[in-house]
């Protein structure tokens, strides 16, 4: 099962003890491809304050009722670092973040999750040294991380011009790792849209509003059509990544 990204936007936050707030965006690393953190609006109970929740709280999810259950309290939420999210975010703040949540750093392993594929594990004393250490150490913005409501629309570059834009992120929500682009490769009236992989994405620059794949427009513009009214087949995922000559992620 794969999730429309822009799709969680809304959902409710439930903790254990109550309502958090809505999902109001979500961010997204552009190196492993994962979403990291939901932005979510606290509403009245925390003055508007927006706070960051990782997937490594997640309980369940209900997509019919639209709603995500934490394993959180909103009092650990309201004291909770307090990280600007009209700002980039930074890796010290990240750290702290993940110490006082008791959460295992995502970028302290070869994995998706660390030393996990999934979201949810324990750390270990290696993955508090090594939030503790990146607490410590002063650096800038962590530029790979990258809001969903921002990327969505940039135009996709081809390394031989431009061949559309970003339409959708699609998601496992069992790993939450994004696992295709839906590129829109129509012209003006016209609706086609068809799958890429983050395997062939280069590089995503903010101030172009842009992001640039490894592959030719002829190849974007043939690849089998995708239809999102349509439950996405095994088949259909091995024809794309055949098409592009690439190496299912399945198989890595």
């Amino acid at each position: 099962m794969f999730a429309h990204v822009k799709d969680l936007e809304g959902f409710r936050i439930a903790a254990k003890d109550g309502e958090i707030g809505r999902v109001t965006d979500v961010y997204f690393e552009d190196t492993d491809w994962a979403i990291r953190y939901f932005v979510v609006a606290t509403g009245s109970w925390l003055f508007g304050r927006r706070v960051l929740v990782s997937p490594n709280s997640v309980k369940s999810v209900d997509w019919d009722e639209r709603s995500v259950c934490v394993e959180l309290t909103r009092e650990q939420v309201r004291d909770s670092p307090d990280i600007d999210t009209d700002r980039p975010v930074s890796r010290q703040q990240e750290a702290e973040y993940h110490l006082y949540y008791n959460f295992p750093p995502y970028w302290g392993g070869v994995a998706l999750w660390g030393r996990y594929d999934e979201p949810g594990g324990e750390p270990s004393a290696e993955d508090t040294a090594v939030a503790e250490a990146d607490k410590d150490h002063k650096v800038g913005a962590d530029n790979h991380l990258r809001s969903v409501n921002e990327v969505l629309g940039y135009k996709v570059i081809a390394t031989d011009g431009q061949v559309g834009h970003v339409e959708h992120f699609l998601v496992d929500p069992q790993s939450w790792a994004i696992r295709y682009l839906v590129v829109h490769t129509g012209k003006w009236l016209s609706r086609h849209e068809s799958l890429t992989t983050p395997k062939l994405v280069d590089r995503i620059v903010w101030a172009d509003a842009t992001v640039t794949i490894n592959t030719s427009k002829a190849l974007m513009e043939s690849a089998p059509e995708y239809d999102d009214s349509r439950t996405l087949t095994r088949e259909q995922q091995r024809a794309m990544f055949t098409h592009f000559s690439v190496h299912p992620y399945w198989e890595d």
